[in-house]
Order: C-alpha cells, then sequence, then structure tokens
C-alpha cells in the first residue's frame, strides 16, 4: 500500500509517455488533429533519411570521446585524491569538486561559449600562445564545420566536478585494507595495484557510468539548444536534436516518436550486451581473479 502511490506516478509519469510515444510512431499526427494509422512508413522513411543517417554518424563522433572522458577523467580524479597522502587534503579535494555543481549546467554552457569566442576568447588566445593559430588568425569555433566537432568535445575541461569522483572514491574505500597491505608486502606498486586490484573491484561503478553516460548522451542535445543551434549546417546535430525539432518546430510527432523509438531500442540493445558482458564476458572473469 505504501508502495502503490509511487507506482501509480511511474506508471502515469514514466511508463505511459514512453509507450504512448512507440504507439504514437505508428501514426501521422501533428500533435493536435486526428491521428492516421500508417504502420511502419515512419520507419521505412527514417532510415531513407539523409539527415537523421547524418546525425547518427555525428552522435557517434560526439559519443565516443564524451563516453570515454565520462568514464575514465572521474576515475583518474578519484585515484589521485584516494592516493593523497595528506588526509586533510583529502577532504578538501573531495568538497572541491562538488562545488561546481553549484552552477546551473546553461551557466557552464554560456561561460564556456565565451571562452570559445573567437578574436577576443580564451581558447583562441590559448591556441594563438601554442601557435596552432596564427596571430590574428580569426576562427569561429562554433560555425566553423573543421572545428566544431573539437570544440564541443572539449567542453567542460578538465571533466572532473561532479559526483562521479565521490562514487569512485567511495568505491576505492570499500577495497579492504589488508588486500591493499598484503600487494604492498609483495612489492607491488601502485600502478600495478591500480590495474590489478582497483579497476576490477570498481567494475560496479564503472559499469553503471558507462551504461548511464551512454543513454544521457544519446538523449542529450542541450549543447545544441545553447551553442550550436546544430550547425553549422548539420555539422552537429544528433537524433535527438532532430527529434525535438520535428516535434515542436515541424509539427511532425509521429516521425519524431519513431526516432524516440529508434534511441530506445538502441539503448536497450547496448544495455542488454553491457550487462551480460560485465557478468560473463572478460571483465566478469577480471573481477573473479
Amino acid at each position: 500500500m505504501f508502495i502503490l502511490p509511487l507506482m501509480i506516478g511511474a506508471i502515469g509519469f514514466g511508463y505511459y509517455p514512453a509507450v504512448s510515444g512507440i504507439v504514437t510512431s505508428l501514426f501521422k499526427w501533428n500533435g493536435t488533429g486526428e491521428r492516421l494509422f500508417i504502420g511502419l512508413d515512419n520507419y521505412k522513411e527514417l532510415f531513407s533519411d539523409t539527415i537523421f543517417l547524418r546525425s547518427l554518424g555525428t552522435m557517434l563522433v560526439l559519443l565516443v570521446p564524451r563516453l570515454l572522458i565520462g568514464v575514465v577523467m572521474p576515475l583518474i580524479m578519484a585515484e589521485l585524491i584516494f592516493n593523497a597522502k595528506n588526509a586533510k587534503m583529502q577532504s578538501f579535494y573531495r568538497v572541491a569538486v562538488l562545488v561546481p555543481m553549484i552552477a546551473p549546467g546553461v551557466v557552464g554552457m554560456l561561460i564556456w561559449k565565451n571562452i570559445f569566442e573567437p578574436s577576443s576568447g580564451l581558447y583562441a588566445k590559448l591556441l594563438e600562445g601554442l601557435h596552432i593559430l596564427k596571430r590574428g588568425q580569426v576562427i569561429d569555433f562554433l560555425n566553423d564545420p573543421d572545428w566544431v566537432i573539437s570544440t564541443v568535445i572539449l567542453l567542460g575541461f578538465p571533466w572532473v566536478n561532479g559526483t562521479s569522483i565521490l562514487i569512485y572514491i567511495s568505491g576505492l574505500n570499500a577495497v579492504s585494507g589488508e588486500v591493499i597491505e598484503a600487494s604492498k608486502l609483495d612489492g607491488c606498486r601502485t600502478w600495478r595495484r591500480i590495474f590489478s586490484i582497483d579497476l576490477p573491484l570498481l567494475l560496479g561503478q564503472i559499469r553503471y557510468f558507462f551504461i548511464f553516460g551512454f543513454i544521457g548522451l544519446l538523449q542529450d542535445y542541450g549543447l545544441q539548444i545553447v551553442l550550436t543551434n546544430g550547425g553549422p549546417g548539420y555539422a552537429t546535430y544528433v537524433p535527438g536534436w532532430y527529434m525535438y525539432k520535428l516535434a515542436f518546430q515541424s509539427g511532425r510527432y509521429g516521425y519524431a516518436c519513431s526516432i524516440g523509438t529508434f534511441l530506445f531500442a538502441v539503448i536497450f540493445a547496448v544495455t542488454f550486451v553491457a550487462f551480460k558482458l560485465m557478468h560473463y564476458g572478460p571483465f566478469a572473469r577480471a573481477q573473479d581473479d
């Protein structure tokens, strides 16, 4: 009885919209008028849509480095904090990595937009100082097809703020002190301990960040809204952004829902494979060892 009200809310606001989106993908609908059942025609159009197919390629180009950054960089920072000798400095760093979360994400993006200003921004000055750009050369990083992808990947550098670091640190703190002490007696140095002890015992956290990072990045189009508007041209179009424009600017709700259903299928398949690999693949064997 105590769980039932929450389940009603979850069904009404979580399950129903998802199921409704899948059903709507089988209709031609502008959001207000009568729905016209067209079966799989939206999907047939989807896989011949050059804009959508191009957005898939852009999504992969953005997703792979950002996913690796989201999994690896917090882990590196967590290891550095965990291996700090001074306990007070450990506490300071744990608090310091959380402070940037006080500012809303959109504010952070707007700050980076100023950093990427073509002539006066910090990014341009830094590239000039490294002699990558000629003095006085002006490049609109967010509107140049040759620069925009690398620029948006750089967004958030050095990618070490947030709760991810604390989750990794909690996993490291859970490692038995006896195991660490025994490794030291056996002559195991820090790097060997990280790869032989820490990483196998952190596979639960790594899987969590991989799966939820993949889901979040596949659905994310916040930087397109704030920074690029999908441009220049279609250079930063991703499926989520295309779906948003189709639904709320073009009024093609049925077609937009077919994109959402496709993303759901991809997320489900990747999540299923990731769990299988973690439980039965080489990762599981490494954890057992």
